[in-house]
């Protein structure tokens, strides 16, 4: 289930990334689609050069004359003309018209095409579509000759704006948020190597430590044939216990390497008196019950698994008070005390024994609820019973080899 959360949250985080990425770049689809159209959008400025009307426009055009002669009936005269773009945008496709008086003529022009109407002067560029940037000016000019002295006052420039996509905050919100997700999707993706190989690490560092603990737990129980895989089934119910019992997946591992090591103070009792077939002496059974007191002492100095010593010193307490070594009763008992009891009685009467063949189903379920509340906590016995209701003990050979954690 740990895994399966992690790959639920790896999944869900790239989902809101991807969402992100996908709302930005519809935000810059849209952004671009309303420059395009706002490109296409023809302004018009008008100047009465009697009254100073540029004073406050960015865009504007001025003409001067740079000096009049009279040739015959009419006026000649050279004007120089400005087109002067100080907006934050460029424009495009523009030409100007000026009133002028009716009679006028063309001699010469230069930097684009001029043309008479009646009273309108008409300019357009040379170039087709021109550009004329953020900034910039652009000059052309013409010989005209008129009947009178013309003054060039009303103008008019028709335009295009031509606005670049980073003069729309849009642009930059939307940019933002997607530069924002890809930082974000390339931290998570370097974080999420980091936790595989972690992960990775961590798996093979468990399963070095399950590894040793079951050499170790094998090495116990050789010193018994009969008691061979005792510890490590005492572990799988153990652990089975602690998660029906709602312990988290850290705790039931904790209870399973307990349980591999709980009988290591065996490895301090004559073989003799272990594979004895009959039945034990006084003496023997008071040699056999220092097992749970040697294997606390050999194990005192393991910090590693928490709780591991009260598992091992413990589990031969009864909840009556009357086990061994230290007559401790009820809650008194640590509780990994308390689940290795309730394992190991029940592998302890269905495996084979050098002194009898495993007991029966009906006889251990029996013998197991009536020691609820003597023998054995009630209240971690009934999850016991369960296991076994239901055919998940006794565990076979197979099953046991193939067990992981």
């Amino acid at each position: 289930m740990k895994h399966k959360g992690a790959n639920y949250a790896n999944y869900r985080n790239r989902l809101i990334l991807l969402i992100i990425a996908l709302i930005s770049i519809a935000g810059l689809i849209i952004t671009v689609q309303y420059a395009k159209k706002s490109d296409k959008i023809q302004r018009s400025l008008s100047f009465d050069w009697s009254i100073d009307s540029t004073e406050n426009e960015e865009i504007y055009v001025i003409a001067t004359a740079r000096g009049e002669w009279q040739d015959g009936e009419k006026v000649g005269n050279q004007y120089e003309i400005e087109l002067v773009n100080n907006s934050n945008h460029a424009i495009r496709n523009w030409n100007v018209t000026i009133v002028v008086e009716e009679g006028c003529t063309i001699d010469t022009s230069w930097a684009g095409f001029f043309s008479l109407g009646g009273d309108k002067l008409m300019y357009k560029p040379a170039e087709f579509n021109e550009f004329v940037p953020s900034g910039a000016r652009k000059s052309f000019g013409l010989v005209m000759y008129s009947p009178n002295v013309c003054e060039m006052n009303e103008i008019t420039l028709d335009y295009y704006e031509s606005r670049a996509l980073k003069s729309y905050p849009a642009f930059w919100i939307f940019l933002v948020l997607l530069s924002a997700a890809f930082v974000v999707f390339i931290f998570s993706e370097y974080v999420r190597i980091k936790m595989e190989n972690y992960t990775k690490t961590h798996a093979a560092y468990k399963n070095l430590v399950s590894e040793s603990l079951r050499t170790i737990a094998n090495i116990i129980d050789t010193k018994d044939e009969y008691t061979k895989g005792h510890s490590v089934r005492v572990a799988i119910y153990s652990k089975m216990i602690a998660e029906r019992m709602g312990m988290d997946e850290h705790d039931q591992e904790r209870i399973y390497y307990i349980g591999l090591l709980h009988d290591i103070g065996k490895v301090g009792i004559p073989a003799s008196i272990l594979t004895k077939p009959g039945r034990l002496s006084d003496e023997e059974f008071e040699i056999i019950k220092r097992h749970p007191a040697m294997g606390a002492s050999i194990m005192k100095d393991f910090s590693s698994i928490p709780g591991v010593v009260n598992g091992i010193k413990y589990h031969h307490e009864r909840y009556d008070g009357k086990g061994y070594n230290e007559h401790l009763k009820g809650d008194e008992i640590p509780l990994e005390g308390r689940i290795i009891c309730v394992a190991d009685s029940y592998d302890a009467m269905s495996s084979k024994r050098c002194y009898r063949n495993s007991l029966s189903y009906d006889f251990i379920l029996d013998e197991l609820k009536r020691n609820a509340g003597t023998q054995f906590d009630p209240d971690i016995l009934k999850h016991m019973v369960a296991i076994i209701e239901d055919g998940y003990a006794p565990v076979s050979d197979a099953e046991m080899e193939d067990y992981e954690i």
